[in-house]
């Protein structure tokens, strides 16, 4: 896939709530492939600076290794839970990472 290819095919079939979708017209889509710390890289190569990520990126950067694998093995035990009448067994290594914030 290369940048363009990915701009068309969103623009096609994605809604931007958080933005004017006419802009797009003049102003273009910053296709992204992937994202390590604070830089992100587009389908060509390209990097840039990380200014707009949520909260929690900003705060442990991109593809953190200890918060992928904490998901990962979560993934592999319960992946959601709606704790309405419901409770769940805390990772205290999970608990750990949340006192860090």
């Amino acid at each position: 896939m290369n940048n363009q290819r990915i701009v068309e095919r969103d623009l096609a079939v994605l809604w931007h709530p958080c933005s004017q979708m006419k802009d797009h017209e003049s102003v273009p889509l910053i296709p992204i492939k992937s994202g390590q710390g604070v830089l992100l890289e587009d389908f060509e190569g390209k990097r840039y600076l990380d200014g707009i990520s949520s909260w929690w990126v900003n705060i442990f950067g991109h593809a953190n290794p200890v918060i992928n694998q904490a998901i990962k093995q979560q993934l592999d035990t319960l992946e959601h839970c709606l704790c309405f009448s419901l409770c769940i067994e805390m990772r205290p290594e999970n608990v750990d990472l949340l006192r860090l914030c």
